[in-house]
């Protein structure tokens, strides 16, 4: 993907019952604008091994593709259910996710994106992520 060289800042913030567990990550990527889809790749490194990552976003709407060890493709709709798969080396789960909130502000040097989501497992899981993106 040729485009713009960019930092990818992501806080998560996940609360699990009266758990609540922050995250912080920075990775180096790509930013590449087609009008009206913009597309933010990186790659992330874990215990599993590399996993490609693309979010692109557009009319509403963001979807975050995962390949690699773990591969997956979210789609978060605000006001929205969402069924999801994962592929995982342990087998495929199907992850329903429900999008409270998408907010997204493009600036001149930075996009600052706003998730709210839950996935609805057994014990349902809130998420606030926070990603910031400077150009």
């Amino acid at each position: 993907m040729t485009g713009i060289k960019c930092e990818i800042k992501v806080v998560s913030r996940q609360k699990m019952g009266s758990e609540t567990e922050t995250t912080t990550e920075v990775y180096t990527g790509i930013y590449l604008d087609r009008g009206n889809k913009k597309y933010i790749s990186y790659k992330r490194h874990t215990e599993d091994g590399d996993i490609d990552c693309l979010l692109s976003y557009g009319a509403g709407k963001m979807t975050l593709s995962q390949q690699g060890g773990l591969k997956s493709k979210l789609e978060f709709i605000p006001g929205k259910k969402t069924d999801n798969l994962y592929q995982t080396p342990m087998g495929n789960m199907t992850v329903p996710v429900y999008t409270r909130g998408l907010s997204i502000h493009d600036k001149k040097d930075t996009i600052e994106i706003m998730l709210d989501y839950d996935i609805a497992t057994r014990d349902a899981i809130r998420t606030l992520m926070e990603i910031t993106v400077t150009i």
